[in-house]
């Protein structure tokens, strides 16, 4: 039996919402493409201890994707998500289509802040863009006061959070670190595309963003060496491809006034066809 409402449809979401604001009710939204695994799980755990009322939603948002196909094979499987969320005392798994994120019909596409135009940005064009539209659409409908996201995820949050700015929406966002498996993999619903022989491989994308996030601390100087040097690893460690290897202050993205207290190590790599991100501080 199922322990959640179902919602499908826009209208229904906003009155269940005025409902529990009228109560006083906290609301915390998780929102996510789907394909749901720990990461996910945790953001939830987290959500129950903050709020009163926790809207989950899924939403494979296409105009997120650069390509056609990769919106096909994102790995989503709705039935073994529902089944996963049950135990979790989710109040509401929102499942909203294209036309009930958008119910006008024409989407007004919102631009990114600036932080954009560089790590995922530059290798993706259009898929902050993307991610703020659709995100502006399901706060005005989920009306959250607090919304929560991973750390994996370092540059969109930040992102995120301009648009919050921007708009001057109220809500607080709450970011956990990533949550990893055993042998340092940050949990990401595109680990389902890789094979066994990948699966191996994968963990040293941690394991290399790890040293050299301890080597730019000894020396940052040393800065430019390091990445070239981490690079050639993955290559040699079997990684088809490197989109970027950076070392930034994590405050603005930039590489001005990194210090040892704002440095984080951020990577997207790819093993065959799968694209895999990832970012690290100590």
């Amino acid at each position: 039996m199922i322990s959640f409402k179902i919602i499908k449809d826009s209208k229904t979401l906003i009155s269940e919402i005025k409902k529990y604001k009228l109560k006083k009710k906290k609301i915390g939204f998780v929102p996510t493409l789907g394909g749901l695994h720990k990461g996910h799980f945790e953001l939830i755990k987290l959500a129950k201890k903050k709020t009163d009322i926790v809207v989950l939603s899924i939403f494979l948002n296409p105009l997120q994707f650069n390509s056609k196909n990769d919106f096909i094979k994102y790995p989503s499987n709705l039935n073994s998500d529902k089944r996963k969320i049950n135990k979790k005392k989710v109040n509401i798994l929102y499942l909203p289509s294209m036309k009930e994120v958008f119910p006008s019909k024409r989407i007004k596409r919102i631009k990114a802040s600036s932080k954009s135009n560089k790590l995922c940005g530059k290798f993706r064009k259009g898929h902050f863009d993307g991610v703020v539209t659709v995100l502006k659409s399901l706060f005005e409908q989920v009306l959250p006061n607090i919304a929560f996201f991973g750390e994996k995820d370092f540059q969109q949050n930040l992102i995120i959070k301009d648009l919050i700015l921007k708009y001057k929406l109220k809500i607080k966002i709450i970011t956990i670190p990533t949550v990893r498996d055993s042998n340092g993999l940050a949990y990401s619903s595109r680990n389902n595309l890789l094979n066994n022989k990948q699966k191996k491989i994968a963990p040293f994308l941690f394991k290399t963003i790890k040293e050299i996030c301890f080597e730019a601390k000894k020396n940052l100087n040393n800065l430019n060496n390091l990445k070239f040097m981490g690079k050639k690893k993955l290559i040699n460690y079997g990684f088809s491809k490197v989109d970027y290897l950076e070392i930034y202050n994590e405050n603005n993205l930039s590489k001005k006034n990194i210090k040892k207290n704002n440095l984080r190590v951020f990577i997207a790599a790819w093993i065959g066809k799968t694209r895999l991100i990832d970012n690290y501080k100590n």
